[in-house]
């Protein structure tokens, strides 16, 4: 997939495209006939919901693909009652923060509470979640909590 290989270098790389083959969602947004983006979702929980992945082409950057795959992808876990959500960000991804920080993404520090006790930190689901070195995780409420 183009879009993915100009995406990504590395382990992240070979990590979207193992989650593109696990995933449960891969939602893609079009211009005619040509892909160019791609958003990988996943619920880890009825309640948690996770956005591994949102990968745009070269070409189609700065264009509103990433929010519009983004809004389709809240849209959805909220359909599905999902009362947070959850992606990872590098650190030193400015477009990516920016993207989820409009979406109403906060960054989670680890000493929060799980979502279960009202907080945005869901620190046992973290495994599922790939976070490594230099990443950070932001979260959303869902439920207007």
């Amino acid at each position: 997939m183009p879009v993915l290989k100009e995406s990504f270098t590395g382990y992240y790389r070979w990590h979207a495209k193992r989650m593109l083959r696990d995933v449960g969602v891969a939602r893609a947004a079009r211009i005619g006939k040509v892909l160019v983006g791609v958003a990988l979702l996943e619920r880890l929980t009825p309640e948690v919901a996770y956005v591994y992945y949102i990968f745009v082409g070269k070409d189609h950057r700065r264009q509103r693909v990433g929010a519009a795959l983004l809004r389709d992808a809240l849209d959805r876990f909220q359909r599905q009652r999902s009362r947070v959500v959850y992606a990872v960000v590098g650190a030193d991804n400015r477009a990516s923060i920016g993207l989820f920080r409009s979406q109403g993404f906060r960054s989670v520090a680890r000493k929060e509470l799980s979502w279960k006790d009202g907080g945005l930190g869901a620190w046992g689901l973290r495994s599922r979640m790939y976070i490594i070195h230099g990443e950070r995780l932001y979260g959303r409420r869902l439920d207007g909590q």
